[in-house]
């Protein structure tokens, strides 16, 4: 099923790649944000820029294969309620979700293990991670 879903993400991010509301967010990473606010990463590898509309994220879902969530990717994104990241992400970096204040839900996986400074100053209290990562068994920021 997870593969479909890909698949199909796929596919309609070929569909729309001259669109306004899609791009590339990193050398092998690719993003498509919604009419309802939906904002899909695909690919693997990291991301290194963050050329989306902020003001219009209400969820995120980074697909499995990305590696690092770059520096402020989503700082500022008010909208913001919640974050799907995938066991492939090893790295959230300095600033990643800085002031996003409406952001209720994040699951920070075990594959985890580095947070970078101010990652999630500003969002909500407490992150929760899954029970498996000994690294980050919560962030209280």
């Amino acid at each position: 099923m997870k593969q479909i879903d890909t698949l199909l993400i796929d596919l309609l991010m070929d569909l729309l790649a001259n669109a306004e509301n899609s791009g590339t967010c990193g050398p092998n990473l690719r993003w498509l944000l919604t009419d309802n606010g939906v904002l899909v990463i695909t690919g693997k590898g990291k991301m290194n820029r963050s050329p989306w509309s902020k003001s219009d994220i209400k969820r995120i879902i980074i697909g499995d294969g990305a590696t690092t969530i770059g520096e402020y990717a989503f700082a500022g994104c008010s909208s913001l309620t919640s974050v799907t990241i995938p066991n492939s992400v090893t790295t959230i970096g300095s600033s990643a979700f800085y002031d996003c204040s409406a952001l209720t839900s994040v699951n920070i996986p075990n594959s985890v293990t580095e947070i970078g400074g101010s990652a999630f100053t500003f969002c909500i209290y407490n992150h929760r991670t899954t029970k498996t990562n000994q690294k980050y068994p919560s962030v209280n920021l």
